[in-house]
């Protein structure tokens, strides 16, 4: 198994504010990093229901948690992702549908021991990470309409209480996974970036 501080180099990966590592590979139309997370007008672009209307068509990530950081906080996207296992060790995902319903699935290499390869989380699904096992995970992560972070709104205990009444009270592990720190620009996640080519 490749040592995860040689993955994050040999691809290039910064801290990413959900926790773990990423690098954006693709921003349909556009130069991936070089708008910061947010929408490139110079892209190919379609319109949405949100303030603003425009948002690139797909984005697409490498995202990776290991040992040093290997919790994904609780967040809640707009659009819709597609995560698809690369390599190293299963990463449990905690979901809290708009139902109410709390969903665990393990994203990861071994379909006999329950593990799939894609898993799909809905725009308006409350979502969280982690690592139980292993020294890393690494995955691709595919978003549409195109992620931009004025789309993402990260978890509070009152945001977890009211999208699943009693969920905290009989799962007090689930807030271990809720952002420590305030919120701040997501510019400082990007700088200093040096394109890869």
């Amino acid at each position: 198994m490749i040592d995860p501080k040689e993955l994050i180099d040999a691809l290039g990966l910064v801290p990413h504010p959900e926790g773990g590592y990423f690098r954006e590979i693709f921003r349909s139309g556009a130069e991936p990093m070089r708008s910061k997370g947010q929408t490139d007008p110079a892209g190919t672009l379609m319109t949405t229901d949100r303030e603003p209307t425009a948002r690139n068509v797909l984005t697409s990530i490498y995202w990776m948690v290991d040992r040093r950081s290997p919790i994904g906080f609780w967040c809640n996207n707009a659009s819709d992702h597609v995560h698809y296992y690369h390599a190293g060790s299963a990463l449990t995902y905690s979901v809290i549908h708009p139902d109410g319903r709390l969903e665990t699935q393990r994203l990861g290499p071994d379909p006999r021991r329950g593990d799939v390869l894609q898993l799909v989380v809905r725009g308006g699904c409350w979502k969280a990470a982690h690592l139980q096992e292993g020294e890393y995970c690494l995955l691709g992560e595919a978003v549409a309409p195109g992620f931009d972070f004025r789309d993402l709104r990260w978890a509070t205990e009152d945001d977890l209480a009211g999208a699943s009444p009693g969920l905290l009270a009989s799962r007090e592990d689930l807030r271990a996974y809720l952002r420590p720190e305030e919120r701040r620009s997501f510019d400082d996640f990007y700088d200093p970036i040096t394109p890869r080519r």
